[in-house]
């Protein structure tokens, strides 16, 4: 349940910083989604679960909790 933990915080931050680049792209908030993007890639399974998830529940991926995670995967 931990890399859950992450992965969905990952995710919420992921977004975060695509908002904050589709206002003002900086060099900063372009490195820290590279970043963002090379640490999903390394929980592949946490990060299909989330997605699948989210596709079950009819939300974008940074608005589903750990816990719905746990319960559909199970």
């Amino acid at each position: 349940m931990d890399t859950i933990d992450e992965v969905v915080a990952l995710i919420r931050r992921q977004t975060e910083l695509e908002l904050m680049n589709s206002v003002d792209a900086t060099p900063k908030v372009e490195r820290d989604l590279l970043v963002m993007r090379r640490r999903l890639t390394a929980h592949p399974h946490a990060l299909r679960a989330i997605l699948h998830t989210a596709r079950a529940l009819g939300r974008s991926p940074d608005a589903v909790p750990a816990g719905d995670v746990a319960r559909l995967e199970q």
